[in-house]
């Protein structure tokens, strides 16, 4: 059978590349694909990024943000062609599809007959076209709850082997064949140090179908592997190129079909951003290579020995394109408290979670996220959540910058807007007059009590008017003692300097004789009429309707309290177009009547004006004293 043996020779150069010593059909994959992964021994199943996984691990393509290209051209001891190209297409958010096509070929060979005599020429290729996807686990409705990345990833695959010869060669043209199989990969993120990838070669157990009838086996491989990081960190996935790093890789092939396992391990070290160095260990083979990230390409060599023979060292080329480098987005979600939120504690529980938008997943998912509030390092759980709690103590505005970076140094920010109100024991939720009385608490306008009540329900005393205005109008009290203006005030009086600054200002006078009687209760006329002097509000000289059911034209306050009623400032303590004006004015009345004032509610407004995104807090207030 000379024409076989020719057959055979042709084919022990194939075989003498797949390193076997079997005579099955030759799967050019065996040989290894990308320049990157032969440089470090073969390792490539839990690394999977750009678009050689489609090749070695079809889930990393998963990983892919942008197009992606990859190729690679070798010379075996000069006599066998090996080329490979492969292109990635990403489809939305964690997934993408791909195709690729491999090729090992010989030039014209002179064969040889069992004599030594010459039987012509031959040549003889295999080939195996890809076409693969792959996505991660969660983006399929049935596993969407599933919060890590797992990626999954699949290959249809068709191989084509023939060859041609001069000569009395026919026999190599009826070996030729075609066949089909697939690969089922996975990558899973098991920490931010420690990626685990797993490859099913030829999972459908096929066959090459030769034209002279004799068919080959597909057979299956199964190979696993780890990637660690040793240096610097990954995150939840996939490799950052922009910093140091350092990675140990070991794969681990487990053919199906009676050949010995095989080791495989590998180290790739980052240097910079841009410049790789590798080595690694093919099952007893020492390889070693070298790669530059550039402009958005990215160029590898290898050198690959197979076997003891010096000849056989392979130099391996491949030139990638990864598209221009996308800088990561990181985003801080803030679940609790809501922004623009009102607050009545010294500290507030801030939680959320650092959200990974991402830019070029060959750079990976950013790892070793950091999270700082107000400057404070705040710890930050596996899933990249997020809880503390935060003193605010002050009562007023807040602004909280929230910072959360990652060890590649991508960085985001978030503001949270707090406003911290005064609170009052016995002003509960839902209570009429509740705004008003910590809005006017909180910009300083009023006080409550030492044991911190405000006593909505009691009425309103001369000199409790007389601190309202003075710290309406934001008077300064003077620094030394205060001067007895009345002659039933003391200087000990806790209003004293109120009532002394009220009667220079003119907000307030006298009785005849000198006194000013402070502990007298003020009713709801003699109140209304005081603020809307103070309020400078413009008032007929008549009033000729009454301006409520209980409020004769003619009476004295009549005209304040029209006034007053025009200004809006009576709604809510008039009920169904009663006053009541001889009533004791209350002090949850006094303090709505003031709220309306032109000058309060622009400090309240104030406060809660968010245009201005930085922190004003209120004066601070003496809790010894019991004052409005």
């Amino acid at each position: 059978m000379k024409n076989m043996k020719q057959v055979l020779s042709l084919i022990a150069v194939l075989i003498l590349i797949g390193g076997t010593t079997h005579a099955q059909v030759a799967d050019p994959t065996s040989l290894g694909v990308g320049a990157r992964a032969l440089g470090m021994g073969r390792t490539y199943v839990a690394v999977a990024e750009d678009a050689d996984a489609l090749f070695m691990n079809p889930a990393g393509l998963a990983t892919s943000g942008n197009p992606k290209l990859s190729t690679m051209y070798g010379s075996l001891m000069g006599d066998v062609n090996y080329a490979v190209i492969g292109g990635v297409y990403p489809l939305g958010e964690k997934s993408a599809i791909g195709a690729g096509f491999i090729n090992a070929s010989t030039s014209d060979i002179m064969l040889m007959n069992s004599d030594g005599s010459s039987a012509g020429a031959g040549r003889w290729g295999s080939s195996v076209v890809f076409l693969s996807a792959g996505t991660a686990l969660n983006q399929l409705k049935p596993f969407s709850n599933i919060k890590k990345d797992i990626l999954i990833g699949g290959s249809f695959k068709y191989f084509s082997t023939g060859g041609t010869g001069s000569n009395d060669v026919a026999d190599i043209e009826d070996a030729a064949g075609t066949g089909y199989s697939a690969d089922l990969g996975i990558l899973y993120p098991a920490t931010e140090y420690l990626n685990l990838g797993l490859n099913l070669q030829n999972i459908l157990g096929s066959k090459v179908l030769r034209t002279s009838g004799v068919n080959e086996d597909l057979p299956m491989n199964i190979k696993v592997g780890g990637r660690i990081c040793l240096l610097g960190r990954d995150g939840e996935s996939y490799t950052i190129h922009n910093q140091r790093r350092l990675y140990l890789n070991a794969d681990y092939d487990m053919p199906q079909n009676g050949r010995e396992n095989i080791t495989h391990l590998g180290m790739e070290f980052w240097p910079t951003g841009s410049f790789a160095l590798r080595t690694g260990l093919d099952g007893s083979n020492l390889t070693a290579g070298v790669g530059i990230r550039l402009a958005g390409l990215e160029l590898n060599y290898a050198y690959h020995p197979f076997g003891d023979v010096q000849e056989d060292a392979t130099h391996f080329f491949s030139i990638g394109y990864l598209g221009e480098a996308l800088q990561r987005v990181l985003e801080v979600q803030v679940d609790t408290p809501s922004d623009k939120a009102v607050i009545y504690d010294d500290n507030v529980k801030v939680s959320g979670r650092v959200n990974i938008i991402e830019g070029d997943p060959t750079q990976g998912p950013a790892g070793g996220i950091t999270v700082k509030i107000d400057g404070v390092n705040i710890a930050v759980a596996e899933d990249n959540t997020f809880s503390a709690n935060i003193p605010v103590d002050k009562v007023g505005k807040k602004l909280l910058e929230i910072e959360a970076q990652d060890t590649a140094g991508d960085r985001a920010t978030a503001q949270l807007r707090l406003v911290r109100l005064v609170s009052f024991d016995d002003v509960p939720e839902g209570y009429w007059a509740k705004s008003p009385i910590e809005n006017t608490g909180t910009v300083g306008l009023i006080e409550g009590y030492p044991d911190k009540t405000f006593r909505p329900e009691r009425t309103l005393t001369r000199a409790e008017l007389a601190t309202l205005l003075v710290r309406a109008k934001g008077l300064d009290l003077p620094q030394r003692n205060a001067v007895k203006v009345f002659n039933d005030v003391p200087a000990t009086h806790w209003a004293a300097k109120y009532i002394e600054v009220a009667k220079r200002e003119g907000l307030v006078t006298g009785y005849p004789g000198g006194a000013f009687k402070p502990n007298n209760q003020i009713n709801k006329a003699e109140g209304i009429a005081v603020l809307a002097r103070f309020e400078n509000l413009r008032m007929a000289a008549a009033v000729y309707d009454k301006p409520f059911a209980d409020v004769r034209a003619n009476f004295w306050a009549a005209r304040y309290i029209q006034a007053a009623k025009d200004a809006g400032m009576l709604q809510q303590i008039s009920r169904n177009n009663y006053l009541y004006p001889t009533k004791e004015l209350p002090r949850s009345e006094a303090v709505k009547l003031l709220s309306t004032t032109g000058l309060a509610s622009g400090k309240i407004d104030k406060l809660f004006d968010w245009g201005e995104l930085k922190s004003e807090v209120a004066p601070s207030a003496s809790p010894a004293r019991a004052a409005l």
